[in-house]
């Protein structure tokens, strides 16, 4: 006799769900050529971390172009095209020389702006060394990291210096690192304009990951800065406010806070834990390259750990495929969210919801600058001149404030006066924007006790 089997009801949809829309090329493709690709090509962009580049040429990909990076006998770094001019050997294998590369082939050796200085397989006086450039990026190191610009020699920007990089407390220590996660750079970028991902995917779903008053739903704003834009936190802990900017420098660039922020008290302006870019490889693999902060003001309790941070590495869960499997599915991080969005995540299967206002905002604001440069030639700059500190916008600051009836339009207003107040103050000392915050949250009590 065979058993019944009872058959589910209901609206079983697969069969009419399986359409994959293409991505959407304008804001994912970043080959060369590309409308996305030219426009961050605009900006110095990190390739890689000084330690990388050893007494033997890199093999780097960056924007789907295949580059070797070196550091000359004379500590020049130069970014060539990774295929000699002559016959298209690697040039991953070239030697080294007091001034430039030279390909292992045939000798053929180029300096760092791809000026070819011989060509000793030719006669004497040939003029082929001088009929060839080879192609070429400038290349400049700075604190651990080497940054390029590949966009037209003409239209090269003046190197942004960030008032973070002014670091406080000084005592600061800055690691670089590197992490590669095999899906498209938006996905990973978008993440940092996210915020209400870290009440669920970092505290609620699986267990707290960072601290349980991550798990507290925020009042969020998003709001426009001079580099790009920042999400606007502001949780309820106990009788403590806690504001939060994340900061996004386009085209890819973020700043942000503390990472094990716990709310136990009182603070001020509490700078980066980390600054870092989702640099293109291609079109479905990114390089996170920047540097994790360490001090004691982000960081009381010492959870974090500099040794755990560098190529591959850094030191808080869930960022690289350095766990189990099973483990993994049981507490997902940033990298199984970001990486099963598919190789390319496709906008068009997406239902947008109020807390995904980041997510619009930010690719909007990549899409139009996208187009900027299209239609006028020129990419808005990061920093006017060389040299001069560019004022940024994340901070944590934590102040008491009585709970009230209408609490979540209180959160809102005291994240607004802490927007408001950070970009006013863009330009001060950091001492100075400090006093400026704790100065605008005292009247805000102040305010509010009044209104009662």
């Amino acid at each position: 006799m065979i058993d019944k089997v009872d058959l589910p009801r209901g609206r079983y949809l697969g069969h009419d769900r399986r359409d994959v829309p293409p991505e959407d090329s304008e804001l994912t493709h970043v080959g060369p050529g590309t409308p996305c690709g030219e426009y961050m090509r605009r900006y110095w962009q990190p390739v890689a971390m000084t330690a990388e580049v050893t007494d033997l040429p890199l093999a780097v990909r960056v924007f789907g172009e295949d580059l070797v990076l070196f550091r000359d006998g004379s500590g020049r770094y130069g970014l060539l095209n990774r295929h000699c001019s002559h016959r298209g050997a690697s040039l991953e294998y070239g030697i080294v020389m007091e001034r430039g590369l030279s390909c292992c082939y045939h000798g053929w050796t180029y300096d760092v702006d791809g000026t070819v200085l011989d060509t000793p397989g030719e006669p004497e006086g040939s003029p082929l060394k001088d009929e060839i450039v080879h192609g070429a990026y400038p290349a400049v190191e700075f604190r651990g990291i080497v940054f390029a610009y590949l966009g037209p020699a003409d239209t090269m920007p003046a190197f942004p210096y960030y008032d973070t990089y002014d670091y406080d407390p000084p005592e600061t220590t800055a690691v670089p690192f590197s992490l590669t996660t095999p899906c498209n750079w938006l996905q990973v970028y978008e993440n940092t304009q996210d915020p209400v991902h870290t009440v669920f995917l970092h505290t609620r779903m699986s267990g707290a990951q960072f601290g349980e008053a991550w798990g507290e739903m925020q009042v969020v704003d998003y709001r426009k800065t001079p580099l790009g834009m920042v999400n606007v936190q502001t949780r309820r802990w106990g009788d403590l406010l806690w504001n939060r900017t994340t900061e996004t420098i386009l085209p890819n660039g973020n700043q942000t806070g503390a990472i094990w922020e716990q709310v136990e008290g009182e603070k001020y302006f509490r700078r980066v834990a980390i600054t870092r870019w989702m640099v293109p490889v291609d079109d479905t693999t990114t390089m996170t390259i920047g540097w994790r902060l360490f001090n004691d003001v982000l960081d009381p309790d010492r959870s974090g750990d500099p040794t755990q941070v560098g190529k591959e590495r850094i030191d808080f869960m869930g960022q690289i495929d350095d766990r189990p499997y099973a483990e993994a599915q049981r507490q997902p991080g940033d990298y199984e969210a970001q990486v099963s969005q598919r190789d390319i995540a496709r906008h068009g299967l997406e239902n947008l919801g109020t807390s995904d206002q980041g997510v619009v905002m930010l690719r909007r604001l990549i899409r139009d600058g996208i187009r900027r440069l299209a239609d006028t030639g020129v990419a808005i700059p990061q920093a006017a001149d060389a040299g001069a500190a560019v004022g940024t916008y994340c901070h944590d600051t934590i102040h008491r404030v009585p709970e009230r009836p209408d609490d979540r339009e209180a959160r809102r207003a005291f994240g607004r006066l802490m927007y408001d107040t950070l970009i006013a103050t863009a330009a001060l000392p950091a001492r100075e924007r400090e006093a400026r915050l704790k100065e605008a949250c005292h009247g805000f009590v102040q305010a509010e006790e009044a209104a009662e």
